[in-house]
């Protein structure tokens, strides 16, 4: 019996050998043709965009509607985009949140649904200025 015990453990770490080396995560290319068009309040971006940052977002108030996010790493409300997680960007409203730089952020439950996100999930966006 011990020689089965022994034997299954051997065979069992024999198998962490077959783990790759680089077992970093896959980070996607953001694809610009899985864009989500914005509704209201969003806007087209006239070019490329200016990268303002990384953020972590939580639910905002779900009684105001459209398409937006407040947060602090802009100080003026302007056209903007985010890019989620999951690859996809969606047009919508920067708004300032007033809080410091490192705060995280407030997004509109239509973002969170158009993006395809859980509403109790607290992703990291890359938010775009498009002004």
């Amino acid at each position: 019996m011990k020689h089965v015990i022994a034997l299954s453990c051997l065979v069992s770490l024999g198998a962490c050998a077959t783990v790759p080396d680089d077992v970093s995560p896959q980070i996607a290319a953001v694809d610009p043709s899985a864009t989500v068009e914005g509704g209201t309040g969003a806007a087209l971006p006239q070019g490329d965009g200016r990268f303002m940052g990384f953020s972590v977002a939580s639910l905002g108030d779900a009684a105001d509607p459209g398409l937006w996010i407040e947060t602090p790493l802009v100080s003026t409300e302007q056209p903007g985009r985010v890019i989620s997680e999951n690859g996809l960007q969606l047009f919508l409203t920067l708004r300032p949140s007033g809080g410091a730089r490192n705060s995280g952020s407030r997004m509109s439950l239509q973002a969170f649904q158009e993006l395809g996100i859980p509403l109790t999930a607290l992703p990291t966006v890359t938010v775009i200025s498009d002004a």
